[in-house]
């Protein structure tokens, strides 16, 4: 089919470039062809690719131009995007020939591995994964964007693309046949870890890190028995406009390591050799713990100064011998077995004043001078972020585009996490060593060097000076078990670490006005579609991540100017999309509806009658809140309220929720495998006990119905009854902070035991629910997001949650908005808060701005209007 195609016309956005056929069938999702390529052939690649493409019925798009390219194939933003320059959609007709044309084409072209997908032909730059050809996201019931492929049996599948190649389990592998053997020339694709390497030296005895790069393998040398690490380095994969790629690095750090050799806490080279295109370094293994991961598990550093000593230690000797390590971070720094720390990673390391261009943000980023000489101060200042972490298990502060507002922030949260006369000496260090000064920063490092671990203060890792205010009685609704397990000796000592002054009205007030623009300007930015379209991926529908979070917020603004068109058309753009949606609150249909019906939009499918019966995959049906049975009755619920005239509908399908429920029927999902950072998971509000406990709550104050009030009893003593063992679980050292969260923490279930002291009227609930304040705002330093899910907003709520009972928390509600704005970027009065990934803004309702929004809405008018309502609010 020679010739251009009516209607076949290119147009471009932001990154890609797009080709779309008429002649297409509607297809939600197929098989799809991946054409690699490197920045500097991507021009000369697209000059044969498109005329292959013009002879075929698909779609497809590519790379706009090889800055974008670049990008992608960078892995920075997203592993997955490395190598793919050019993506095909093809009619299933002529998948296998324009397959088959396209490696015919391309054969000995080069271009970066596609790890998620299979290669077609060894010796061109081809692959192929069955996945979704229109963007059906939605939010999955981990909180991660899923792109969603129904199969013919009605089973479900995340399209989304992964490091590692995945097919659903309908799908056949249409170019299934005996793998041939790879050229001298092609990259492994696979991220299968290898059984040897050195021509069977090096025996892998597991993995390390898997990354767009390369994967780093711990191994075993054959010869010598000598544990080692094997750090690979793919072809073609993050190159500089020069050429040089994560080989280039890889032979840096082979070269930084000779010119090493010897110096105690840097690990020895010990080989090197290539395997196909790609390369590799082995070492001596140093460790198995990284810092990051030893803070996490076991929490921030007691006693930082011999660390600090250590490190800079081996930062000297490094220095001598003419080197700056240039990414010292937490991740590059090695525990061994007795605690001693080692430096690795050396790839963007400089000798003598030359070596590859790179940077990490927040650590080495603020000193970063590209083309310039870096200097041994640049050293000291990633020290002394990195021994912020360790004293905090925070990360810096990187939103804002000025490096001086965020190191500015990130001393604020050191403060709020280690106040008073006792740190002072840690804090001025640090401060010291993150001069934007190379003197000041010179000088903090022989401060440290001449005073050693003396120039710390011990830093305590839990304050002791709190009792429980009441030990309360076993009450008449509590098990036998209750009582004897809560006391003052086996609660923990919890106290607040620092408190803030209240934000002044009128600022809060301006916080709020600014807040509410951005996110009237991202709810314009959804409903737009040409704005849309260059965004990517589309927008979820739900309330957890989408649109229908973001306007149930917006709804509460309707006074204010603007705020009605953009909730109006915000509310059309939802209504007219159709996804494929679970039926549950936060990332479902229910949640949808509830938006809409807040919005007087109609829905555009009518909502179910009866809860689900069983799960996608054939299990029981879900009980959890944010998709499950409890989400879902507590949807309707909401839905009743909303819309007065379905309201027994809606209530007769939130009792059929209470049933399964209460029946068994519906069943929590336990974690797969259990892990610290679980925390309260299996008790808490988004996938335990307190959801269910919470949405019986609800039910029995809606309907009055006598078996939800007895049910709800029961389900809260069970909550109450846990609780003193997570206080204790939290107040311990290596706590994880997730144990102040919302969704699987204290806040979240310090909230069901408020509301079921104000249902039952019983205090030992309450002064429960205020022990879990008072535990979370002990950790609430120490939390990194500002988000509602797993951050500091759904701190914040409890706070208020429990305010009009007792002034200190309103305090400690102001003590928490002032952690949110320092983890933030932009001027004081209009902050940008940090979505979960901490690197951007996004409007999220449990991940992004809209949360934190939320929040400050209710500090700013924490009276509820006289004909508020339990329900008129998400929890």
């Amino acid at each position: 089919m020679a010739g251009p195609i009516a209607g076949r016309r290119p147009w471009s956005d932001d990154t890609w470039s797009y080709l779309n056929d008429p002649r297409m069938p509607a297809m939600e999702h197929g098989w799809k062809l991946h054409v690699s390529a490197r920045p500097g052939t991507l021009d000369a690649v697209l000059a044969l690719v498109l005329p292959v493409l013009a002879r075929h019925v698909c779609h497809a798009k590519w790379a706009r131009d090889p800055e974008v390219l670049r990008i992608l194939n960078s892995g920075t933003r997203n592993a997955t995007s490395v190598g793919k320059a050019v993506t095909v959609y093809p009619a299933p007709d002529e998948l296998l020939p324009l397959a088959a044309e396209l490696a015919a084409t391309l054969r000995g072209h080069q271009g970066p591995p596609i790890t998620g997908d299979r290669r077609l032909d060894p010796d061109a730059p081809v692959y192929y994964r069955y996945g979704p050809f229109t963007g059906d996201y939605r939010t999955g019931r981990s909180g991660r964007l899923e792109s969603v492929m129904t199969g013919p049996d009605g089973r479900l599948f995340d399209g989304l693309a992964g490091t590692a190649y995945r097919c659903p389990p309908w799908a056949e592998d249409p170019f299934a046949r005996p793998a041939p053997a790879p050229s001298a020339t092609s990259s492994e694709s696979s991220t299968a870890a290898p059984t040897g390497f050195g021509g069977g030296r090096y025996r892998v005895t597991g993995g390390i890190a898997r990354k767009a790069q390369g994967n780093v393998y711990r191994a075993v040398d054959r010869e010598t028995g000598l544990a080692v690490v094997v750090k690979q380095a793919r072809a073609h994969v993050a190159e500089d406009t020069d050429g040089s790629d994560a080989r280039d690095r890889l032979r840096n750090e082979h070269a930084v390591l000779t010119a090493l050799d010897g110096l105690p806490g840097v690990p020895r080279a010990l080989d090197y050799f290539r395997h196909r295109a790609d390369e590799y370094l082995v070492t001596d293994d140093r460790g198995s713990r990284d810092l990051r991961r030893e803070v996490h598990l076991r929490g921030p550093l007691a006693a930082p100064g011999p660390l600090a000593v250590r490190l800079l230690h081996v930062l000297d000797g490094i220095h001598r011998r003419g080197v700056v390590v240039r990414d010292l971070k937490p991740d590059n720094i090695v525990l061994d077995s007795q605690g001693d720390c080692h430096l690795v990673d050396f790839g963007i390391s400089a000798r003598h004043g030359s070596g590859p261009d790179g940077s990490t943000p927040g650590y080495s980023a603020p000193v970063h001078r590209p083309g310039a000489a870096p200097l041994a101060a640049d050293d000291h200042h990633t020290l002394g972020m990195t021994l912020y972490f360790a004293a905090t298990g925070l990360d810096p502060v990187v939103l804002d585009a000025d490096h001086a507002v965020n190191r500015e922030r990130t001393l604020a949260c050191l403060e709020f996490a280690l106040p008073g006369s006792a740190h002072h000496r840690l804090r001025t260090l640090v401060a010291e060593l993150t001069d934007p000064d190379p003197g000041i920063r010179l000088l903090g490092a022989e401060r440290l060097r001449a005073g050693g671990p003396a120039a710390f203060d011990r830093l305590p890792s839990r304050p002791t000076d709190f009792a429980p205010r009441s030990t309360p009685e076993p009450g008449p609704h509590y098990g036998p078990h209750y009582g004897p397990h809560y006391g003052p000796h086996s609660t923990p000592a919890f106290a607040p670490r620092a408190r803030a002054v209240p934000l002044p009205p009128d600022r809060l007030a301006e916080i709020v006005e600014h807040t509410v623009a951005y996110c009237v300007a991202e709810a314009h930015r959804i409903a737009d579609p040409v704005r849309a379209d260059r965004g990517g991926v589309p927008t979820p529908l739900d309330v957890y991540g989408g649109s229908s979070g973001l306007g149930l917020e917006l709804v509460r603004h309707l006074h204010r100017p603007g705020v009605p068109a953009a909730v109006a058309a915000l509310a059309d753009w939802t209504a007219r999309q159709h996804r494929t949606l679970p039926a549950g609150l936060y990332c479902g249909r229910a949640g949808v509806d509830l938006f809409l019906a807040a919005a007087g939009t109609p829905a555009w499918e009518a909502a179910t009658d009866s809860p689900p019966a069983r799960r996608a995959d054939g299990g029981p049906p879900e009980a959890d809140l944010i998709d499950g049975a409890a989400g879902l009755g507590l949807g309707h619920l909401l839905l009743a309220r909303a819309d007065p005239a379905a309201a027994a509908r809606h209530l007769a399908t939130a009792t059929a929720c209470r049933d399964q429920l209460i029946n068994g029927t519906a069943k929590l999902t336990p974690p797969v495998i259990a892990r610290a950072g679980d925390a309260a998971l299996t008790l808490g509000l988004a996938h335990g006990d307190a959801g269910v406990a919470h949405f019986l709550l609800a039910h029995a104050h809606a309907t009055g119905d006598p078996l939800s009030d007895r049910h709800a009893l029961r389900a809260c003593a069970q909550l109450a009854a846990a609780t003193p063992a997570l206080l204790t679980a939290a107040g311990r050292p290596d706590a994880t902070r997730r144990y102040g969260s919302w969704c699987r923490g204290l806040a979240g279930i310090g909230a069901v035991l408020a509301g079921a002291a104000e249902r039952f009227g019983d205090p030992a609930h309450r002064a429960l629910a205020e022990d879990c304040a008072r535990a979370c705002l002990v950790l609430a330093p120490r939390m990194p997001l500002v988000t509602q899910c797993c951050g500091l907003a759904g701190v914040g709520d409890l706070m208020l949650r429990l305010a009009p009972g007792a002034p200190e928390f309103h305090e400690a509600a102001h003590t928490v908005a002032a952690l949110v704005l320092a983890r933030s970027a932009g001027p004081a009065d209009r902050p940008a808060f940090p979505d979960a990934g901490l690197v951007r803004q996004s409007p999220g309702h449990a991940t992004g701005t809209t949360g934190v929004l939320a929040f400050l809405r209710r500090l700013h008018s924490p009276a509820p209007p006289p004909d508020a309502h339990p329900l008129d609010e998400l929890p």
